[in-house]
């Protein structure tokens, strides 16, 4: 039997999903690519889920795969914007956001010059700082295999470092023995300072 069920980045990310998560909580896709994170949120009993994406065609596919296996009252609940991770929707702001998930790097199966930057991503993390409820939880998972992705990593690491203790709760996951393999930074604000 193997130590934990969790092979991957993604796969720990949805196992704090589980955990964090409650009936009725609303969450962020910052960067919904193909849909299988915003899917995966869908089958939680979620109040709402907002999915950003910069490229349509990323919109498009998220929307075709929720159409597909998810119940369409559950759809509905779903509110997606061709929009860069930088640009939280006003929607955002009407509502306590739990948790926020960003799959960072380019999109599986187009062309992978058309990344996230790190710049933006910054931007959206001091975003996101301020969005997230206390208690909830942020996610992200990194891609140093390529140069942006590198880039994305080392900055977001150090900028989570920076943060208060007295604040946030932060761990950062790799895979050591894996060269250049993905991870997982987990930013969490904690109830009360």
């Amino acid at each position: 039997m193997d130590f934990l069920p969790l092979h991957s980045h993604l796969e720990l990310a949805r196992f704090y999903w589980k955990i964090v998560l409650q009936p009725g909580d609303w969450a962020i896709d910052a960067t919904c690519g193909n849909g299988k994170d915003t899917l995966q949120l869908g089958k939680f009993s979620l109040g709402g889920i907002i999915g950003l994406d910069k490229q349509q065609i990323a919109i498009e596919n998220t929307s075709t795969l929720l159409k597909k296996y998810l119940p369409e009252d559950q759809c509905k609940k779903i509110h997606l914007f061709c929009t860069s991770h930088m640009h939280f929707p006003a929607l955002a702001y009407k509502y306590p956001i739990r948790l926020i998930i960003y799959n960072l790097g380019y999109l599986p199966g187009s062309n992978k010059k058309i990344t996230t930057i790190t710049e933006d991503t910054l931007k959206s993390l001091t975003s996101a700082l301020e969005l997230i409820m206390p208690g909830g939880l942020i996610t992200i998972c990194c891609y140093p295999g390529h140069v942006e992705g590198a880039k994305e990593q080392i900055f977001l690491v150090q900028k989570a470092q920076e943060l208060p203790s007295a604040q946030y709760i932060i761990c950062h996951h790799t895979w050591l023995n894996k060269h250049a393999s993905a991870s997982l930074l987990l930013i969490q604000k904690k109830n009360s300072y």
